[in-house]
């Protein structure tokens, strides 16, 4: 874009982001090479992090905003902006993603090990069932993503690359990603012990008449 205006909204979204970032390589949630993160602020436009941007360094003037298509002149946005975009175009409820690969929910991704969420009742109502896609389907030009992320399905891992959580806001977009990494974190620790024993399809209809309707 020829001409960039920062509007205080657009201003208050770059630093929740930088918070947002800081504090998932915080929690080993993120790391400083990969990780990416963006909100959207009006319509379809939307904030995202840059490339080649350590994340423990983000500083609220690194992030780039993208504007009827267009990049904010002289910043370089991540790798992954097209499939941001087609998620806000194709879901208006969706304001915030995070695209990341946390320890323990990569451990199912690269391993293809199936990621159950039925453990309690809060992991389920949060994310529902996690869909795991093949590599590939994260690349410009696909839409198998944006096709299955909705607000009642607001998680996708992707094998070999990443996860990708979304949420109406980033707060709550973040809280998603760390009940699903502390689910798969608690699968992982505990199976030393036996299988797990998940919730059934019968008290999954109960949670989803009660709770989701």
């Amino acid at each position: 874009m020829k001409k960039t205006i920062h509007s205080s909204e657009e201003r208050e979204k770059r630093t929740e982001i930088c918070n947002i970032v800081h504090r998932a390589c915080t929690q080993g949630l993120m790391i400083s090479s990969y990780g990416t993160i963006s909100a959207r602020y009006d319509g379809d436009n939307f904030l995202i992090t840059p490339t080649n941007v350590p994340r423990w360094d983000l500083k609220p003037e690194d992030v780039v905003q993208i504007k009827n298509g267009e990049r904010e002149a002289g910043k370089t946005p991540s790798r992954s902006t097209y499939l941001h975009q087609a998620i806000y175009k194709q879901h208006p409820e969706i304001n915030s993603i995070i695209l990341t690969q946390s320890p323990y929910l990569m451990a199912f991704a690269v391993t293809g090990a199936s990621f159950n969420v039925r453990t309690i009742p809060e992991s389920w109502i949060f994310l529902q069932d996690v869909h795991t896609l093949d590599f590939g389907v994260q690349f410009n030009g696909r839409t198998e993503i944006a096709d299955i992320i909705s607000k009642s399905n607001p998680a996708v891992m992707i094998k070999n690359d990443c996860v990708i959580i979304t949420g109406n806001q980033l707060l709550q977009t973040f809280d998603y990603l760390e009940v699903a990494e502390f689910s798969a974190k608690s699968l992982v620790m505990c199976a030393t012990l036996g299988a797990m024993v998940p919730i059934n399809n019968d008290q999954v209809e109960e949670l989803r008449k009660k709770f989701i309707g």
